[in-house]
């Protein structure tokens, strides 16, 4: 999902806020900093839904050149360090956690928060991005910018480092998505996974080309220490130069195709157009225009042959056809030629020699994040604590994550996607049923899998959300759900618990460990999970699922209908459950697929 990193308001009408000002205070009021052993907790994941609902407005603000409320009320609580520190704790997390707990998270079938997390790094990019845009507020983080520096060096250096690497994969991924559908047993979570992780980082590493930018133009209005780290320490300008030269951002596919990073979707473009700038290239013309042509960096950057060189790379590059497109290039463009005929001094001990004492200021954040940390133990504490509380399809705040952010009205023209009820008007092409029986009475969740097929025809529906078309389809196989042998299953799981506590205290000192008794309940708890695919113009895979049910153990021959979803989501499913006898199993029915009517095609205007 990508989210321009910045737009001038378009012609038309303005969209209505996705929340107000007060609203937007209240959250960015109750922002705290967490500890990385925090990640992935439900507090944690409360204020991640925050920020995400924050992003989205301030993106709509910036787009539309309306109020930004969402970035004042940031500079009014005193905010912009509490952005920096989340994502040195996102980036320790990713680093020194995730690698330890990815093989748990696949068998825990936890992979959604899992990559939630992982996605939060690329949110705080982004909403730094609309942010550091104005002066005002890249001065307000202080000395935080010491640490903003060293993490969008490390970004810079991994970005040159891996990039290709990266964006060659993300082909790879593509190919194998246009072949035919893998089987159940083909498919590998893990993997899944860490391509997930790695396009998240991607992401977050392509908008740090932005933050570099505007961390470069607005240098004179933060300390002096951050100009130290920048052009000292880093040197951001070698960091610069080697993705203007070789930018992961612009390939080249097996089928002899050139293709552009474009608002984070690869664009395929004709070799005429190919020095067409997209936004990412311009930003790093732009940081590199700002680091030779700002006159308190270049008093404090003292050029040498390694970095007269260096500079010298981009030279070639700039031209007519791209000084057209930044006119203000031609200032670098004459510094580079003048620089050409310098003779240079080599390096002396004004310039970092050894016989100079050198006083900086470091950055403490990180150290405190990271040094004598036992990250083994915090794995093991989230994954028993975190992630393996809990399954996705059984994730509450997953759940909650989805209605308040993607579920609001207006997102899906801010992310510059296509409509919900678009996507949803396509063929449905393959359904899949999943009860799961689960809660305290079923340590293991009891639970099968039914494939639909499409049966009957289409019938038309008028509602408040707009046409609709119900569709009938029927399971391929007979399957019962079998409470009781649910309720046995849980017996049998308490059972082995008493005993397991029996003889661990005949081991120690005799005595009985307790073990919570089994509850004599009537019903058992269960939750439905839809997966479904669609095929047309943008095919694509999603899941829903239904709140939890009370269904009784026993009882009288009866109809249930079970609902996933609902008509103003745009998709509705509904799954009858029918018990033919007397405290009998429920028999898995017929399901009723409630999508928008799809819209007619434009008619040619008449010649």
């Amino acid at each position: 999902m990508s989210i321009s990193e910045e737009g001038a308001g378009g012609g038309g009408v303005m969209a209505a806020p996705l929340f107000s000002p007060w609203e937007a205070e209240q959250r960015i009021e109750n922002l705290a900093e967490f500890d990385v052993s925090d990640v992935g907790k439900s507090m944690w994941m409360k204020q991640h839904e925050a920020l995400e609902q924050l992003n989205l407005q301030a993106h709509q603000s910036a787009q539309q050149q309306g109020d930004e409320f969402v970035m004042e009320a940031f500079l009014t609580f005193d905010k912009m360090r509490l952005l920096v520190h989340e994502l040195l704790v996102i980036e320790a997390w990713r680093m020194h956690v995730f690698p330890r707990i990815k093989k748990s998270l696949v068998e825990a079938k936890a992979t959604m928060r899992g990559y939630f997390c992982l996605y939060h790094e690329a949110t705080l990019v982004n909403l730094l991005c609309v942010f550091m845009h104005h002066t005002h507020a890249t001065e307000s983080l202080g000395e935080a910018a010491v640490d903003l520096v060293d993490y969008l060096a490390r970004r810079l250096v991994e970005l040159n480092a891996k990039g290709r690497q990266w964006s060659s994969r993300t082909e790879q991924t593509l190919e194998k998505a246009s072949d035919a559908p893998q089987s159940a047993a083909d498919l590998d979570p893990l993997a899944d996974l860490e391509k997930q992780a790695e396009d998240v980082l991607f992401q977050a590493s392509v908008g740090c080309t932005t933050l570099t930018r505007y961390l470069c133009e607005h240098m004179n209005a933060l300390p002096l220490s951050v100009l130290t780290r920048a052009t000292d320490t880093h040197d951001l300008l070698c960091c610069v130069v080697p993705l203007i030269e070789n930018p992961p951002w612009t390939r080249r596919t097996d089928s002899g195709e050139w293709q552009k990073l474009v608002e984070n979707k690869w664009v395929t473009y004709q070799p005429a157009d190919l020095l067409t700038l997209t936004k990412t290239e311009g930003q790093l013309w732009l940081a590199l225009f700002q680091i030779v042509c700002n006159n308190e960096v270049r008093k404090r950057y003292h050029f040498n042959s390694f970095r007269k060189n260096q500079l010298l790379r981009a030279r070639k590059y700039i031209n007519e056809v791209l000084l057209d497109q930044l006119p203000v290039l031609a200032d670098v463009q004459r510094f580079m030629d003048e620089l050409a005929i310098t003779e240079v001094p080599e390096p002396t001990a004004q310039q970092g020699g050894s016989s100079v004492l050198i006083v900086e200021q470091v950055s403490m954040a990180q150290e405190k994040l990271v040094k004598h940390r036992d990250w083994a133990a915090i794995a093991a504490a989230q994954i028993k604590e975190v992630f393996g509380a809990q399954t996705d399809a059984t994730d509450a705040d997953l759940r909650r994550l989805v209605d308040n952010v993607y579920a609001m009205d207006g997102v899906e023209e801010i992310l510059g996607e296509t409509p919900t009820a678009e996507l949803y008007s396509q063929e449905l092409s393959t359904l899949t049923v999943t009860p799961i029986v689960t809660g305290a009475q079923t340590p293991v969740p009891f639970t099968f899998t039914l494939e639909y097929t499409r049966t009957g025809s289409v019938k038309p529906m008028a509602t408040q959300y707009g046409p609709f078309l119900r569709q009938k389809w029927a399971p391929e196989e007979r399957r019962e759900l079998d409470l009781s042998a649910a309720q046995a299953q849980a017996v049998a799981a308490h059972d082995a618990s008493v005993q397991a506590a029996g003889e661990a205290g005949k081991e120690n000192d005799g005595s009985q460990l307790p073990v919570p008794p089994l509850m004599d309940v009537g019903s058992m708890a269960v939750l439905f999970k839809a997966d479904v695919a669609f095929i047309g113009t943008t095919p694509f895979q999603t899941a829903l699922v239904s709140d939890a049910m009370e269904l009784p153990l026993k009882g009288a021959p009866t109809k249930q209908w079970v609902q996933l979803g609902a008509l103003k989501d745009k998709l509705a499913i509904q799954v009858q459950l029918l018990r033919s006898v007397q405290d009998g199993p429920y028999l898995v029915k017929d399901a009723f697929v409630s999508s928008p009517t799809p819209s007619a095609p434009e008619s040619e205007p008449a010649e």
